[in-house]
């Protein structure tokens, strides 16, 4: 199964479906980790470097970022109830290393792994682990949210940045294009 959809260095965009099939045969704690980027919009390097304290009421408080800054993001009802049904610590990382490596969770590696076995078997091309980022990102551009919120939960400095995450379809094109009034 290839990482990337068509060569284009872009992890592909999944559809509704496709993210509860991959929630749906995945085995723990990956289903976690996975579940936590899809309904966060997290990088995967910070869903597995979660730690039980960052689990709140209604928050998960993300402080192992790439820019190395916290930000905390609402917690979505389908991620509390499965968060409420994972057999997690309840103290120190989430998903912790399991050989005893250098990391104390597990890494970014074992999770695609996991992924890449559950796509083959479902079918699903083009899926990488930043595939969940991409989706949830898209999906919030797709229900209208405004770009600057996007950006508040992403963690992303630069709208630019933001954009290159966002999915264009054929259908935005010509949504955009019905606006035109003059």
């Amino acid at each position: 199964m290839a990482g990337k959809v068509e060569g284009k260095g872009q992890a592909k965009v999944l559809t509704p479906a496709e993210v509860e099939q991959v929630l749906t045969y995945a085995r723990e704690p990956y289903r976690t980790a996975i579940a936590i980027a899809a309904y966060t919009g997290c990088r995967m390097g910070e869903a597995i470097a979660l730690k039980a304290e960052n689990i709140q009421e209604e928050f998960i408080v993300f402080t192992k970022t790439k820019t190395g800054e916290t930000r905390a993001v609402p917690i979505h009802p389908k991620l509390r109830a499965i968060l409420a049904d994972a057999a997690l610590p309840i103290a120190g990382y989430l998903f912790p290393s399991q050989g005893g490596k250098q990391l104390p969770h597990i890494t970014r590696q074992v999770v695609d792994k996991e992924l890449r076995a559950v796509c083959d078997g479902l079918g699903i091309e083009g899926v990488g682990t930043h595939s969940f980022r991409r989706t949830a990102l898209t999906a919030m551009k797709d229900a209208n949210t405004p770009i600057k919120n996007i950006a508040a939960i992403s963690g992303h400095k630069s709208l630019n940045e933001l954009a290159r995450y966002l999915e264009v379809s054929e259908g935005d094109k010509q949504r955009a294009i019905a606006v035109l009034s003059y």
